[in-house]
C-alpha cells in the first residue's frame, strides 16, 4: 500500500491550505497535471514553483515528452534545471540544453520487438523517438503523413528501428485502446522492454522504453545525486506512465482528472489540472 501523508485519507482532496509539512523535493508530471488543459502554465502553478524554490524545495518535472517539447517550462522561474524526459529515458538540463544521461533501446532490440508486436497486433504502426529526432512509418499519424521538419523522418519501420538507438518506441493501433495495447504488449515483450502509456481516450497509443526504465528509475538516480530520500519526495501525476513514480515516492498525489488506474489506488487526490491542483497543494504546504 502506498504511504499517505499524515492526517490524510485515501482519495481525499487537497485544497489551498494543507497543514502537512513541506516535502524535501517536489516532482510533477506536465500534461494533465502541472499544465492546464490548453497546455499553458497557470499563474497559480507558476507562483507555487517560485515559492517552493524560495523555501529551498527543488521542483523537478518528470514527463513523457521528448526534450524538444520542453519549451513550455524552459523559461519558467524557480524550476530545478534537471528534467526527467521521455518517461525516464533522458535526464535533461533545460538551462544548459544538454542531455545529462540517457537509457536507450538498441536498434536491434527495437527491431526484434516491433516484429513480434506487428505479428501479434496486425495493423500496428510504429514510431521511434531519439530525443532530438523522430521517425515514423507511413500510417502512424492520425492526420496527413506529410510533416515538414528536418528532425522528422518518414520511412519503413524496420529501417527506422535499426537506424540508431531510441529513447522510446511508440505503437499506434487502429482499433485497440491504449489500455488494451499496454496489456497485450506487456505480455508479448514485457521481458525485453518496459511498456506504458499516457494517452487520452481514442489515441490508441503506447510507449515502450528500455527494460526497467521509468520516471521512477530516473528519479531514484536524481535523488541519489541530490542526497534526498525518496520517502521525502512528493509527486503528482495523472496517467499510467506516472504509476511507478507515484508508488515509489513517500508522498504520492493523483490529479482529480487522473486515469482510473491511479484513482483506484490509495493516493491523495488533489484538484484537477484545470483547477491548478499542483500549485494549490504546494501553496497549502508553504502557508
Amino acid at each position: 500500500m502506498t504511504n499517505l501523508e499524515p492526517g490524510r485519507r485515501p482519495g481525499s482532496t487537497g485544497g489551498t491550505r494543507d497543514t502537512v509539512a513541506p516535502p524535501a523535493m517536489i516532482v510533477s508530471d506536465l500534461d494533465g497535471t502541472f499544465l492546464s488543459p490548453d497546455g499553458t502554465v497557470s499563474t497559480i502553478n507558476a507562483d507555487a514553483v517560485v515559492a517552493a524554490q524560495r523555501a529551498g524545495i527543488p521542483v523537478i518535472f518528470a514527463t513523457g515528452r521528448p526534450i524538444r517539447w520542453l519549451d513550455v517550462i524552459s523559461d519558467l522561474p524557480g524550476i530545478h534545471p534537471m528534467v526527467i524526459a521521455s518517461n525516464g529515458a533522458v535526464l535533461y538540463d533545460v538551462t544548459e540544453r544538454r542531455i545529462v544521461r540517457s537509457h536507450t533501446i538498441e536498434g536491434s532490440l527495437a527491431l526484434q520487438a516491433i516484429r513480434v508486436l506487428r505479428d501479434a497486433l496486425p495493423g500496428s504502426r510504429f514510431a521511434f523517438e531519439a530525443g532530438q529526432n523522430f521517425g515514423y512509418e507511413p500510417g502512424y499519424l492520425l492526420t496527413d503523413d506529410a510533416v515538414e521538419d528536418p528532425a522528422v523522418t518518414v520511412g519503413p519501420a524496420d529501417e527506422l528501428a535499426v537506424g540508431g538507438d531510441h529513447v522510446k518506441v511508440l505503437l499506434r493501433h487502429p482499433s485497440k485502446s491504449s489500455d488494451e495495447l499496454a496489456v497485450a504488449a506487456t505480455e508479448l515483450v514485457g521481458d525485453l522492454l518496459t511498456v506504458t502509456h499516457s494517452s487520452t481516450p481514442g489515441s490508441r497509443l503506447i510507449e515502450i522504453s528500455r527494460l526497467g526504465v521509468s520516471k521512477a528509475s530516473m528519479l531514484a538516480e536524481v535523488c541519489t545525486d541530490l542526497a534526498i530520500p525518496l520517502s521525502d519526495v512528493a509527486a503528482f501525476g495523472d496517467m499510467p506512465n506516472d504509476l511507478d513514480l507515484l508508488t515509489t515516492v513517500g508522498r504520492p498525489h493523483a490529479m482529480r482528472n487522473a486515469h482510473p488506474l491511479l484513482l483506484d489506488l490509495d493516493l491523495t487526490v488533489v484538484p484537477s489540472n484545470e483547477e491548478s491542483g499542483v500549485g494549490r497543494t504546494i501553496s497549502g504546504w508553504l502557508e
